[in-house]
């Protein structure tokens, strides 16, 4: 009976997860400025929130997750094939890259930085799936 499992370390996963820490960092640091604005335009303009409708904020705050996890997915890819030339993408990397990101994104929910947009569930997992493979399609079909 064959491995099916025995393809995984022949992964170049120290490159994978160089590229998905660059990755995460860059989130992180994105998703903490995203709170400073916001912070600050609530101290700035107090009356503008309460204008918001609340079935927005409610809609924002469910779908920005989920949109914030496509982009990481996304971007993933770019700054792979950018800055991590030697790494070939084909399916089986990226499958490799999503488990790396979303393995370094739930070890960012630890860090002391406050965010809005970073969390680890199944959502975000499959979002960050659907970004890097939607824009990855050349390399893996």
């Amino acid at each position: 009976m064959t491995n099916r499992f025995g393809s995984l370390k022949y992964l170049p996963w120290a490159l994978l997860f160089q590229s998905a820490a660059v990755t995460i960092a860059i989130a992180v640091v994105l998703d903490f400025l995203l709170l400073q604005g916001l912070t600050l335009i609530i101290q700035q303009a107090p009356q503008l929130v309460t204008k918001l409708p609340r079935l927005m904020l409610r809609y924002t705050g469910l779908l920005a997750p989920l949109a914030a996890a496509y982009g990481i997915g996304a971007l993933a890819i770019l700054i792979t094939t950018r800055f991590f030339r030697e790494i070939r993408l084909a399916a089986n990397i990226i499958w490799a890259l999503v488990g790396a990101l979303a393995l370094l994104l739930w070890a960012s929910t630890f860090l002391p930085v406050p965010g809005l947009l970073r969390m680890a569930n199944t959502a975000t997992v499959v979002s960050m799936a659907l970004g890097a493979f939607f824009s990855s399609k050349r390399y893996w079909r």
